[in-house]
């Protein structure tokens, strides 16, 4: 099966009260790396809000990333896929990240997560495309 994603863009905000460095082993246990940027920010109310970043490139540690993902966060994301792929064929998805902390991987909608966004590779560059190369790379973990 070809590469379907360039890349995975994992994102966590710690906020003035979270402890940063339970928010580092979070994001750590769910990309598998530990190159994280920092970039100081601050919220809507002032409050400083410390964002981190890291990209995960090449498949072995994205098919590594998936695979540690688990039956059930598979067979959700294939069944919520057409929702999580934008028109610039983009794939989304959500880890709760307190789960993470506990290296446990849930699928969250709340706010207090770990987002991560790839963009998928998709020719033509189509959103129909895209769903359906994710649903297909999805379907290739259900071992």
């Amino acid at each position: 099966m070809p590469m379907t994603f360039h890349y995975l863009s994992f994102r966590a905000f710690v906020h003035a009260t979270e402890d940063e460095s339970r928010v580092v082993k979070a994001l750590v246990f769910a990309s598998g790396e530990d190159s994280i940027s920092r970039t100081e920010s601050s919220g809507y109310h002032g409050n400083p809000i410390t964002i981190l970043e890291l990209c995960v490139k090449g498949r072995k540690k994205i098919d590594a990333f998936f695979d540690r993902l688990g039956k059930a966060n598979i067979e959700e994301l294939i069944r919520t896929v057409d929702r999580r792929v934008d028109d610039e064929c983009s794939f989304f998805l959500r880890l709760d990240k307190q789960e993470a902390y506990l290296e446990r991987f849930v699928l969250s909608e709340k706010d207090d997560v770990i987002a991560i966004r790839s963009k998928i590779k998709a020719y033509p560059s189509r959103r129909s495309m895209a769903i359906d190369a994710v649903s297909q790379y999805l379907t290739s973990f259900l071992h």
